[in-house]
């Protein structure tokens, strides 16, 4: 499975700063989903996004920002079917891990993993994209409920009965003295009264609690679909007894895009997801660091075992070593240096030097500032950006983003900082050599730079929601962006709030100390915000399509306001015709007012595909609003342009809507009863 490069870059959504580590692990489950789901469709298995990741399908069209495992389900028959058949339809190396497979496993699920062991083996790197620890997803199965309440209570019962012995085995087992005798009969009697209960014999020479788990497991399946109304995870059911659903939300499935593939969700995904979490569409986060990241134990493994990985951890001492050799050098080149009146027609340069042009907004509103001083010669010097490989190469970025035509920009053959001196040089990126991703060119990493100006800035290319001290998995995040040589060893470092200052002061403080806490109150400032809402509104024009640019500017050259109108599948299978009216009396008011306004009407990728299959007249109807409004449709393959381009959006709820929340859009839920 091929992966952008861009992929495995930090970046932030939702608010939520990814980091590039997380983003290879979420690759390598990709990958492991990528081949299950191939298993499955060769073999008319079917299956379901499952918890986090159906949310994530429907709200995000991939991963929540802050989650780390991928969970789907199948119902009871494609679940044993494909337990039957799993280590013959699935790629070499992978492992089934369930009751049945790892006797002190009790988890009522199966989970398939890459492996048992972490792998640095070329073909195991290859395939999953440099991530060598095990991975994979769990499956849960849905079970149906029985019709009758008394037989639906009594095989709650049941399944509570036979855990709650098990779990009496597993205390059992934990008392490191031998058994009373009266611990021992009163396990042969329940034991004893599971199997006259059950018609089962348990063999008293096996792990007792491991035969317990498959017969819980043998309990959940008892009811098949024709006999039943409700479907459920029988073993939440059993202590949560209100968490079932009509069957018929599972009758079929319908594909979303999740990453770069697209995954199966239940056709009623809506009803599901609004009785598992309520209002879904609205942002929660899992504040726990918990086992987070998941791959975070095996890791502290190999570090014990005295593996090395790439990480900044220069000490307090290094640092104070090279500021003052940086002081140095600073002194001698003034003393050297003719005074700013006396060269540069009087003037200070300052040279910025961004590293991707989609990211120059960041940095706008500061050039700006700058620019407006009139002693300040403000030049733009892009460098050199390199995605890396899992196994060091290196692979120059291009792109075709422009830069604003209104910048000063000087290429790298133009201008030589190392022979210039600048008297303050700006940056973005803030690793080095410290992402595995991507890093910038060595000639300019950090202490290069802070060698050669008098005053070195970093402000940051990305900006997060303001992170709560209690959210730990935001804040654990942080160590990837703060305790790296951009922040340490900068002069001044720019970021969004006074809030964020001081949490970076925090990090910084539990990597070097308490006594060093001056240094980075000193250097930090809180007002990034200012600048980032002086940048220019008119950016977004220089990166959107030829023909959306041509279409929205007036003649006087100002430009009308873009409107993204999104419509879901789902919404079209869920209203029919009425969705159709809707579209039309909206489209109808947008060119009413196209002197002001210009739609970009986007439907889901999968809305041909699922009408042909599902009903011809609503496709025929599909296929005829296209035709109306050519001129405004535009594919799926653009949507997150659009998302980019658009002043607002209106349509259905879904990712694309809460892609424009997260950029500052309105942003109105269309209902079609209106």
């Amino acid at each position: 499975m091929e992966l952008e490069k861009s992929f495995f870059e930090a970046e932030v959504r939702d608010g939520f700063y990814v980091t590039s580590e997380m983003k290879l692990a979420w690759a390598a489950q990709l990958e492991v989903l990528s081949d299950v789901d191939r298993a499955c469709r060769e073999n008319g298995i079917q299956y379901f996004a499952e918890w986090g990741t159906l949310l994530g399908a429907v709200r995000h069209h991939g991963f929540i920002p802050w989650d780390d495992d991928m969970d789907i389900c199948m119902k009871r028959p494609d679940y044993d079917r494909f337990l039957q058949v799993a280590e013959q339809v699935m790629p070499e190396g992978y492992k089934i891990f369930n009751i049945n497979s790892d006797e002190n496993n009790d988890n009522m699920l199966t989970r398939i993993i890459n492996g048992r062991t972490i792998n640095f083996e070329k073909a195991h790197l290859e395939k999953y994209h440099g991530f060598p620890y095990v991975t994979g997803i769990d499956i849960f199965p849905l079970d149906f409920i029985a019709p009758d309440k008394e037989d639906d209570d009594f095989q709650c019962e049941i399944i509570n009965i036979v855990n709650s012995v098990a779990k009496f085995v597993k205390e059992l087992e934990e008392i490191q003295t031998e058994l009373s005798e009266e611990n021992i009969n009163e396990l042969a009697m329940r034991i004893s009264q599971i199997e006259e209960l059950c018609g089962i014999t348990i063999d008293r020479e096996k792990n007792l609690v491991q035969q317990l788990n498959v017969l819980v497991d043998r309990l959940c399946g008892l009811y098949r679909e024709d006999e039943a109304e409700y479907i459920t995870i029988m073993i939440l059911r059993t202590e949560y007894r209100q968490y079932m659903f009509p069957k018929e939300y599972y009758a079929k499935a319908v594909r979303l895009p999740f990453e770069n593939i697209t995954i199966p969700v239940p056709y009623s995904y809506d009803a599901i997801l609004k009785k598992k979490y309520g209002d879904y569409m609205k942002l929660v986060h899992t504040w726990d660091s918990h086992d987070y990241p998941l791959f975070e134990k095996q890791k502290k493994v190999l570090i014990e075992k005295g593996a090395t990985f790439n990480e900044f951890r220069e000490s307090f001492h290094e640092y104070t070593a090279f500021r003052e050799k940086q002081q140095t050098f600073r002194t001698t080149r003034n003393k050297l240096k003719p005074s700013v009146t006396d060269c540069c027609n009087g003037k200070r340069t300052i040279v910025f030097m961004p590293f991707k042009a989609k990211h120059w907004d960041m940095m706008d509103g500061l050039w700006r500032e700058y620019s407006k001083d009139p002693y300040n010669d403000v030049i733009v010097m892009p460098i050199p950006y390199y995605y890396k490989n899992y196994d060091g190469t290196t692979k120059l970025y291009e792109s075709d983003i422009m830069y604003p035509e209104y910048l000063n920009i000087v290429t790298l053959d133009e201008y030589n900082y190392e022979l210039e001196n600048p008297d303050e040089i700006i940056i973005q990126n803030p690793y080095d050599g410290y992402n595995i991703a991507g890093s910038v060119h060595p000639r300019f990493y950090t202490k290069n730079l802070a060698i050669h100006t008098d005053r070195l800035t970093y402000i940051p290319y990305f900006v997060t929601e303001e992170i709560d001290p209690q959210d730990m998995r935001a804040y654990a995040g942080m160590k990837e962006y703060v305790t790296i040589p951009g922040v340490v060893y900068a002069d001044r470092v720019i970021v969004q709030s006074e809030g964020t200052k001081q949490l970076y002061v925090n990090k910084l403080i539990e990597f070097y100390g308490k006594e060093t806490e001056r240094e980075w109150l000193d250097k930090i400032q809180g007002n990034g915000s200012e600048y980032i809402q002086n940048s220019n509104s008119l950016l977004k024009y220089n990166r959107m399509p030829s023909e959306w640019k041509t279409a929205v500017m007036r003649e006087d050259g100002s430009f009308k306001k873009i409107i993204l109108y999104y419509i879901s599948t789902n919404g079209v299978l869920e209203h029919r015709d009425k969705m159709f009216e809707k579209i039309g009396h909206s489209m109808e008011v947008f060119v009413e007012y196209s002197e002001d306004i210009m739609p970009l009407l986007v439907f889901d990728a999968n809305m041909e595909e699922v009408l042909e299959q599902e009903d011809v007249s609503l496709l025929m109807e599909y296929n005829m609003t296209l035709r109306k409004y050519q001129e405004y449709v535009i594919q799926y393959d653009y949507v997150k342009m659009a998302v980019d381009a658009c002043d607002a959006f209106y349509g259905e709820a879904g990712a694309e809507a809460q892609w424009c929340r997260n950029a500052g859009k309105p942003v109105m839920i269309q209902d079609v009863d209106i």
